[in-house]
């Protein structure tokens, strides 16, 4: 039995040996195929890897490239802002004319209800955007200015239209020194009140008070020279040569103004005013204005020379949670007319008194205020008037107000009295 068990095992050995080298042969031709699969595979991953290095490296040399031209982009921008820079510090200028250029203006839309006390009674219904004005000014050096003022009157103007485009003020101002200055072109006479100072925010009223209509008349502007000097006491002086008025018929001191469009200045005007503001809230003042012809002509007839005189004071001060102010101002004419029949119209005069208190409020300012005015001026013939108003002032913004009157007019020359009340709006910037 042993002797049979390593015979089999004999077998069996000897058959593996027969068999072995058929079976190591096809192996390692296997091996064989795998491993040249195997470099071709690794042939095409070590293309591909040198293709995809041959690209990043463009792609640096691009990137480099761009590089260094947007370095030299910002070189050169650089230089450029150096040479704007250096330009613009050796210009006759720092900065442009626009940031020395201001623009402002105002406007006043006016409702009027006015009853003529007369038979057959008459009324007046009418709404009017009375005033369109645009302030344009240029500061070309520290003392050296222009100013000027466009307005458009009643909202339409031309051939046959109620309204007009005037130039109020267009003129060139100087700073002699720190206390004095010069100007010269078309501008505002120094004289009242609202001549001067006239934007509907800074005065009650929905219609500006009649002695400064028909007497100063406001709004008055004359073409010439003028110059103001004004000390740390609050006392100034100005001095003007001017354009004159020239009468007509009517002897109308309004009617008078030419506006300085093509207008006669055969015979010039003199103003002259002195103010005092020393004390705050107080302003007293006074102007003169003399022109030896009133008509512009050589010969003075039949109408002469003639004079204004204007004196006014304004005051405010706090009382209580409000302010209470009060205006009083007196004008008068005194023409030479060598005209019998118009003999009334030598001497024209208004005066009146306007106290007020302006309360503030979460809602804004609320002023109250009531005038009397007494006025005889002509205008063909003469006109005698007592005016009594009354309203209120609502300041939605400090420049922006709503406004309401009443006022009954009597007139002692005879005619109709007048009442009713007027409602507006009006705003500047």
């Amino acid at each position: 039995m042993h002797s049979s068990k390593k015979t089999l095992l004999l077998l069996i050995f000897t058959t593996f040996l027969l068999q072995s080298p058929t079976t190591l042969a096809i192996t390692a031709n296997q091996l064989a195929q795998q491993f040249e699969v195997y470099k071709a595979q690794q042939a095409k991953e070590l293309a591909a890897i040198r293709t995809e290095n041959a690209q990043l490296k463009a792609e640096n040399l691009e990137l480099k490239k761009q590089f260094e031209q947007t370095k030299q982009e910002v070189t050169n921008n650089a230089l450029a802002v150096d040479t704007v820079a250096e330009n613009y510090e050796a210009g006759s200028g720092k900065s442009g004319w626009w940031e020395k250029t201001t623009i402002g203006g105002y406007g006043e839309l006016h409702y009027n209800n006015h009853l003529t006390e007369s038979s057959p009674r008459e009324r007046k219904h009418e709404i009017d955007f009375h005033r369109f004005v645009l302030f344009f000014g240029h500061q070309f050096t520290e003392k050296l200015r222009f100013f000027s003022e466009l307005e458009l009157e009643h909202s339409i103007s031309g051939d046959g239209k109620v309204g007009e485009i005037e130039l109020e003020q267009a003129y060139i101002e100087y700073d002699v020194t720190n206390w004095a200055s010069a100007k010269a072109g078309l501008f505002l006479m120094p004289v009242g009140i609202l001549n001067e100072t006239h934007e509907p925010a800074t005065f009650y009223g929905v219609e500006r008070n009649q002695v400064e209509k028909h007497i100063i008349p406001s709004t008055w502007w004359e073409g010439g020279i003028a110059a103001n000097v004004h000390f740390d006491n609050g006392i100034s002086a100005d001095l003007a040569l001017t354009s004159g008025l020239k009468l007509d018929e009517s002897y109308s001191i309004r009617s008078g103004r030419g506006k300085v469009g093509k207008q006669d200045a055969s015979d010039p005007a003199i103003a002259a005013r002195i103010k005092y503001t020393g004390i705050p809230g107080l302003e007293l003042a006074s102007t003169i204005i003399h022109q030896p012809d009133m008509e512009q002509r050589v010969n003075g007839v039949p109408i002469g020379g003639g004079t204004l005189y204007e004196i006014h004071a304004i005051y405010s001060h706090d009382f209580g949670p409000g302010t209470f102010s009060g205006r009083a101002l007196y004008s008068q004419w005194d023409l030479d007319i060598n005209a019998p029949a118009a003999h009334d119209a030598e001497n024209q005069y208004g005066w009146y008194i306007e106290p007020s208190y302006r309360l503030p409020t979460s809602m804004g300012d609320v002023g109250v205020y009531t005038r009397f005015e007494q006025l005889e001026y002509y205008k063909k013939e003469l006109k005698k008037s007592n005016i009594w108003s009354a309203g209120a002032n609502w300041w939605i913004h400090e420049n922006v107000v709503l406004k309401g009157t009443y006022f009954y007019e009597d007139k002692r020359d005879g005619s109709a009295n007048t009442r009713g009340f007027d409602l507006g709006i009006g705003y500047q910037f």
